[in-house]
């Protein structure tokens, strides 16, 4: 009977758990945390190849619906502003955002773009 019950108890704390994390993820697929993780290191890539010297960016994303509101602040290692903002209508496997994001240093537009990152035949994360 002891066996039966901790099957039981365990069976039951597994199922808890498995609808916890379910209810974390938005019917859409996009999880706020990972939209602002995955802009910010795309975005801090992007703006790098553009020569500029990222000392720090971070990201907040707001999901109610899609698209994903996002608004990344940061600095230059020379101490200019950095500005991304937009919305992310999808993320694809944590290597692209899709949506609509511009990227501002000082006051110079570094990009206006409706993809970033590697968005070629990728397929949408689940998280």
């Amino acid at each position: 009977m002891g066996k039966t019950r901790r099957n039981w108890a365990v069976g039951t704390l597994l199922a808890a758990s498995a609808v916890a994390l379910a209810g974390c993820v938005p019917a859409d697929g996009l999880a706020g945390s990972a939209v602002s993780v995955t802009t910010d290191q795309l975005a801090t890539n992007a703006l790098e190849q553009d020569d500029v010297e990222v000392q720090w960016l971070s990201c907040s994303a707001s999901t109610g619906r899609a698209p994903a509101s996002v608004d990344c602040v940061g600095r230059t290692v020379g101490r200019r502003k950095i500005s991304v903002r937009g919305e992310v209508s999808q993320q694809l496997d944590n290597a692209c955002v899709r949506g609509h994001l511009t990227a501002t240093v000082g006051t110079r537009r570094m990009f206006d773009v409706h993809g970033l990152g590697n968005c070629g035949k990728r397929s949408p994360t689940t998280s």
